[in-house]
């Protein structure tokens, strides 16, 4: 799996994922049965984050390769042959829909669009998934955010939570909550780089495979330009 995150506020967006990939790996035992080894390849140097153009951006997560090929090479090759400087976002989504279709019809992974139409300053975020052949639409008349993947870490800051009194009885624990509305650019860059960080280093302690870690990369995309933020270069 992996942890993404899109936040949208009057003065742009950010999108923001982690770095891990983890391939299971099937053999088969001397007694004829088979045995699947989850994790048993694992890289930290994954692209998840993608530029399109000056104002598209894309993110994925879910299954990470296709045909023992990793999809981030698939991704390049549709941004290249299917995004011109003129795209917009409801056109980039429809068509990695039905290129990924085209592709594998089956394919659990889901992508987080967005960015900015010609001449409007308002965001445009979409969520796609490839499998269920669906995209979903977020309002950004007000700003917020999107994450997908390893969610159950972060969505807890989120969720009512309630203490067990010695009578058996529950008191609700105070939920301050997020006002994303007061986020300038700056404060949505930190939050996306909060959400990845502390999904990582808390699967670090949790009793599962270790989906989510590495790097950070984040993209911030405005009205008029898109850049890197931070972002994992090839060294040797």
């Amino acid at each position: 799996m992996s942890f993404i995150i899109t936040v949208y506020t009057s003065e742009g967006i950010v999108m923001a994922s982690d770095s891990r990939s983890t391939y299971n790996f099937t053999k088969q035992l001397g007694n004829g049965n088979f045995e699947t080894l989850c994790g048993a390849q694992i890289t930290d140097t994954t692209y998840k984050t993608f530029q399109c153009n000056e104002h598209i951006g894309i993110s994925t997560c879910g299954d990470a390769s296709i045909n023992q090929t990793p999809i981030a090479g698939y991704i390049e090759k549709f941004i290249h042959e299917k995004v011109n400087a003129d795209s917009s976002v409801g056109q980039v989504s429809n068509d990695l829909l039905n290129y990924f279709s085209n592709v594998n019809p089956h394919l659990n992974t889901h992508f987080i669009i967005a960015g900015y139409d010609s001449n409007n300053t308002l965001p445009v975020v979409k969520q796609l998934f490839v499998a269920d052949q669906s995209i979903k639409n977020f309002s950004t008349n007000f700003s917020g955010a999107v994450w997908d993947g390893e969610i159950a870490t972060l969505s807890k800051l989120f969720t009512q939570l309630y203490a067990k009194n010695p009578d058996e009885t529950y008191c609700a624990i105070q939920n301050h909550g997020i006002n994303f509305n007061f986020f300038n650019l700056q404060d949505a860059i930190n939050f996306a780089q909060y959400a990845v960080d502390v999904t990582i280093k808390t699967m670090a302690f949790e009793n599962c495979v270790k989906t989510v870690g590495g790097p950070v990369d984040i993209l911030v995309i405005k009205p008029t330009e898109s850049f890197w933020v931070a972002r994992k270069e090839l060294h040797a």
